[in-house]
């Protein structure tokens, strides 16, 4: 019976975790908002050591980071700040943060997305933006993103305003200098064509505006996308025949080039 009386003490006395506090808030968010209120200033306290020096070692961020986004939905005006806070972050440091801590913000980010908490064409197009970014895990995520959100906002109905303002922001990222931003803003535009997402003029006329473009992969990828090649790649990217017209326009963009010099 002592030893009994005595797991029950420490089970009472043992501090809650994370997960623990987690499953609690959901239960009962009024309850536990002290201390969410408590761990949200901690955590925004390790969001300012990160934005002053985004190398520093902070083990317990990542944590803190997945149990501030799963309760802040309970919490909208408490948290209000948290998704600008997050993104302003990965803009800023997005290259100099450590990996882990990187997929994490986006990861957050879109889980904040999915409820609610941040609308879909700021989250757009900061992921359009952060495509710049030296992390070839993380172009692939943002990639993957921004094609299943875009689907899912014209899953029911079309958005429209979305569609054209997104439409004209990557127009803008086609022409920067960074190249690999380019690359996967153009790969967005021909990957919601074959979808059937943006299967208009607009999404035509943006990839042929790419034949002009400085980085010949975008002048390849515009062809290919023009010659109808694109649902072929899709449906069988071994296929000889298709992979003898991207050689041959490879080839054309290679002349024209040298053309041009």
């Amino acid at each position: 019976r002592v030893s009994s009386r005595l797991r029950m003490s420490k089970a009472k006395t043992a501090p809650i975790t994370l997960d623990m506090l987690q499953n609690l808030v959901k239960r009962d968010p009024a309850g536990y908002e002290d201390e969410v209120s408590r761990r949200l200033r901690h955590f925004q306290a390790l969001l300012s050591i990160l934005e002053e020096s985004p190398s520093t070692d902070t083990h317990e961020f990542v944590p803190l980071l997945g149990f501030i986004s799963h309760v802040s939905p309970c919490y909208p005006k408490l948290a209000s700040g948290v998704p600008n806070q997050l993104g302003e972050l990965l803009d800023a440091q997005h290259d100099a943060l450590d990996p882990t801590v990187r997929r994490a913000l986006l990861q957050a980010l879109v889980l904040l997305r999915n409820r609610g908490m941040v609308p879909a064409l700021e989250l757009l197009q900061r992921c359009f933006r952060l495509l710049r970014c030296r992390d070839k895990i993380m172009r692939s995520r943002l990639y993957s993103h921004i094609v299943a959100d875009v689907k899912a906002v014209n899953l029911k109905h079309r958005d429209e305003k979305l569609n054209r303002t997104l439409q004209n922001f990557i127009i803008g990222m086609i022409d920067e200098p960074s190249k690999i931003a380019a690359k996967y803003s153009l790969r967005v535009m021909v990957e919601l064509y074959r979808r059937n997402v943006w299967r208009d003029a607009k999404t035509v006329n943006v990839v042929a505006g790419a034949l002009f473009c400085p980085h010949t992969k975008l002048r390849v990828t515009a062809l290919h996308f023009l010659l109808g090649a694109h649902d072929d790649v899709a449906e069988d990217s071994d296929d000889e025949e298709t992979n003898d017209k991207v050689a041959s326009l490879r080839g054309a963009v290679a002349r024209d080039g040298v053309s041009n010099k």
